[in-house]
C-alpha cells in the first residue's frame, strides 16, 4: 500500500505476495481458541470410523470436520448450514477451527446432510459425543448434581401450521400409569369390590399396541384425534394463547446450579412436561444421584412426586391452584394419617369407604350424621352426604409442599432464574434454539445433542480461560 502524490488517493496492491500461516491470522484470544484448548475433537474419529471404509472409495471429509461444522454454527450463533460455511470463505478463524487450509476448497452445505441420512442416522455417535463432553466436565470438575433443575421449552418447527390432516391416534398407557393402576386395583381388592378395567372399549382391533421406539407392547388407554402435519410429521401442535398455533417440539433439559445442561430429550410439542419428565427423569437424571430435582408448576402432580421419591430424591415444585378454584370450607377437614380417616369441622369422622378410577380414595360419612350438623348448608352441597376426596399419592405431595416451604426450599427453588431459564435463554438468544431447520424426531435429537454440547464447551471454554488469567496476573505480582 503507497500513497501516490499525482492522483492524490491512496493505491493498494491486491496481489502482493506475503509468506505467513493461518494460525497467525486467528486472534490470541478468540472464542474457537479458548474451545480447541479445552476439548481435543479427535475422540468423533473413534466414534465415526466403524461407518467407513478404509480400502475402497475415495478419501472422504475428515469426520472432525464434518461435526464441527454444525458445532461452529452453534457456537456462533448462525442457524444455517449453508450460511455458515458462506462466512468460511472469508472469516481465517473458522478455517482454522475447521482444519481448513488458507486456500482449501469449503465443502458444500449438503455435506453433512447427505453423510447423516447415509450413516448416522440410525447411529447414536451424536448422543456419544453429547456425553463425552460430560466427561470432560466432571474431569475439570465443575459439575455439582446435588440439584438438578428441570424444565421444558418448545421450539418451532420447520413446518407450516396450515399443512395437516387431523387423524385419529392410539395413545398407550406409560409402565408409570401401569403401575398406579395395578396399586389402585389391589386397593379393591381390599374392600371387595370389582377391579378396574382400564382398555379402552371403543377400539375394535385390539387393546394393545407396539412401542415403535422400544418395540414393547402396551395396553392402550385412549383414541385420540390430532393434526398431524404433512411436512414433519413428527411435530406436536403447540397452541400458545388464544389465537396462536403452531407445529413446534418441545425440549426437557436438566442442568446444575452452576448451569451445566447434563441430559435433554425432544418429544413432539404437544406432550405436557409432566408426561414427558418421567422417562427423562429415569434414564437420563438418576444416574447423577441427585438430592434435589426442581421443577416449576408443571411437575407439581401426584405420579411424579411418588416416583421421584421413591428414586430417594426431593421433589421441589411449587404450589398449583385447584382448578375450579377452592372450596374454602374444606380447609376445616384434618386428615389423620394413624386411622386413615378424616374429622370434619363438626367433630365427626369421614372415614375410608373406596377408591375411584384415578386413584382418589374416597371418605365418606353416614347420611344421618350430617341431618343436624349446623355447617350442613355449607358443607353438603351437591350430595346427601359428604364425600372427601384424597389421592392415593397425597402423602408424596406433603412431603414435596413441606420441603417448599422450608429456608432451604425457598432458596434453591430461587435459583432456577440463573440456571436453567438462563440456559433457555442463551440458547434462543445467542445459539439458534428458537427454531429448528431440521425434520423429524431423531433428527432433532441428534442435532440436539451437539447444540447443548456446544452451550457447555463454550461455558467451559470461558470459564478455564478466565481461571488461567487470572492466575497468570497473579503470578506476575
Amino acid at each position: 500500500m503507497y500513497y501516490e502524490k499525482s492522483k492524490s488517493k491512496i493505491v493498494s496492491d491486491k496481489n502482493q505476495i506475503e509468506f505467513i500461516c493461518l494460525d497467525q491470522l486467528v486472534p490470541v484470544d478468540h472464542l474457537v481458541r479458548k474451545v480447541e484448548n479445552v476439548i481435543d475433537f479427535n475422540f468423533i474419529h473413534d466414534y465415526t470410523k466403524e461407518y467407513y471404509s478404509h480400502i475402497n472409495g475415495r478419501p472422504c471429509l475428515d469426520t472432525v470436520t464434518l461435526f464441527k461444522i454444525i458445532i461452529l454454527s452453534f457456537l456462533v450463533g448462525k442457524n444455517s448450514i449453508r450460511g455458515i460455511l458462506e462466512d468460511t470463505k472469508v472469516n481465517m478463524a473458522y478455517r482454522w477451527f475447521l482444519n481448513l487450509s488458507l486456500t482449501g476448497t469449503v465443502p458444500n452445505y449438503s455435506t453433512f446432510t447427505q453423510n447423516y441420512i447415509r450413516r448416522y442416522k440410525d447411529t447414536d455417535v451424536f448422543e456419544k459425543i453429547f456425553n463425552k463432553v460430560i466427561l470432560v466436565l466432571i474431569e475439570n470438575n465443575v459439575v455439582d448434581p446435588s440439584v438438578i433443575f428441570v424444565d421444558g421449552t418448545h421450539i418451532k418447527a420447520n413446518a407450516n401450521k396450515k399443512k395437516y390432516i387431523k387423524t385419529k391416534i392410539n395413545i398407550a398407557f406409560t409402565k408409570f400409569e401401569e403401575q398406579i393402576q395395578d396399586e389402585i386395583n389391589e386397593f379393591r381388592k381390599e374392600k371387595g369390590r370389582d377391579e378396574f378395567d382400564y382398555f379402552d372399549d371403543d377400539n375394535n382391533d385390539s387393546n394393545s399396541m407396539v412401542d415403535d421406539e422400544t418395540g414393547e407392547v402396551k395396553k392402550i388407554k385412549e383414541t385420540k384425534e390430532i393434526n398431524i402435519s404433512k411436512v414433519d410429521p413428527d411435530a406436536g401442535m403447540f397452541v400458545k394463547g388464544e389465537h396462536e398455533r403452531q407445529f413446534a417440539y418441545v425440549d426437557q433439559v436438566g442442568c446444575d446450579k452452576h448451569g451445566w445442561v447434563l441430559g435433554f430429550d425432544v418429544n413432539p410439542g404437544n406432550m405436557h412436561d409432566s408426561k414427558a419428565f418421567l422417562p427423562f427423569f429415569e434414564t437420563q437424571l438418576l444416574k447423577y444421584n441427585p438430592k434435589v430435582v426442581c421443577g416449576d408448576a408443571a411437575f407439581n402432580n401426584t405420579s411424579i412426586a411418588r416416583f421421584v421419591s421413591e428414586s430417594n430424591v426431593q421433589l421441589l415444585a411449587p404450589y398449583v391452584a385447584p382448578r375450579g378454584g377452592r372450596d374454602v370450607f374444606n380447609k376445616g377437614f384434618k386428615y389423620y394419617l394413624e386411622a386413615n380417616c378424616y374429622l370434619c369441622p363438626n367433630g365427626k369422622m369421614l372415614t375410608y369407604n373406596n377408591i375411584d378410577k384415578n386413584g382418589y380414595m374416597l371418605y365418606q360419612i353416614e347420611k344421618y350424621e350430617c341431618e343436624n350438623c349446623p355447617f350442613k348448608k355449607e358443607c353438603v352441597k351437591s350430595y346427601p352426604k359428604k364425600v372427601f376426596r384424597r389421592h392415593l399419592y397425597s402423602d408424596y405431595l406433603e412431603q414435596c409442599r413441606t420441603y417448599r416451604l422450608s429456608e432451604e426450599g425457598k432458596l434453591t427453588y430461587k435459583l432456577r432464574k440463573t440456571t436453567i431459564e438462563r440456559v433457555f435463554a442463551e440458547a434462543k438468544e445467542n445459539h439458534g434454539l428458537r427454531f429448528t431447520r431440521f425434520r423429524g424426531l431423531k433428527k432433532n435429537r441428534d442435532i440436539r445433542s451437539l447444540l447443548y454440547a456446544c452451550l457447555n464447551i463454550k461455558k467451559l471454554a470461558l470459564l478455564l480461560n478466565k481461571r488461567a488469567n487470572k492466575s497468570n496476573k497473579l503470578s506476575n505480582t
